[in-house]
């Protein structure tokens, strides 16, 4: 298969997702005509268009994301070596759609003050 223009440049590597983040955060706040080349500037072999619709991409998956009609991934094995998992096993991070999972176990932790002993 031959790969047009188009397509080498739709791809995108770890480390120009990575860049493209960082610029992100760097031009966060400029309403500047020129942001999306600055932002190109600083992720090699994009242009300004493509960090746009890169920009615009995502913007549409954490939509559906956060409507509840893309499901979020499982990765099997990955919470048991992240540093995040508590000693029952279970992720301290917080998803949106777990947010009443998140209010139970609060819920569960309000309970009894401490003794004058235990103090």
């Amino acid at each position: 298969m031959i790969r047009t223009t188009d397509d080498a440049s739709s791809a995108w590597s770890w480390h120009q997702d990575k860049l493209f983040e960082r610029a992100l955060v760097m031009f966060y706040n400029d309403e500047s005509s020129d942001r999306w080349e600055k932002i190109a500037a600083q992720v090699p072999g994009k242009s300004a268009a493509d960090v746009r619709r890169h920009y615009e991409d995502l913007q549409h998956d954490v939509l559906e994301i956060e409507s509840g009609r893309v499901e979020l991934p499982s990765y099997e094995g990955e919470l048991e070596s992240a540093s995040w998992v508590n000693e029952s096993g279970r992720s301290q991070v917080w998803v949106g759609s777990k947010g009443k999972e998140r209010e139970k176990e609060s819920e569960r932790r309000k309970g009894v003050p401490w003794t004058e002993e235990e103090h």
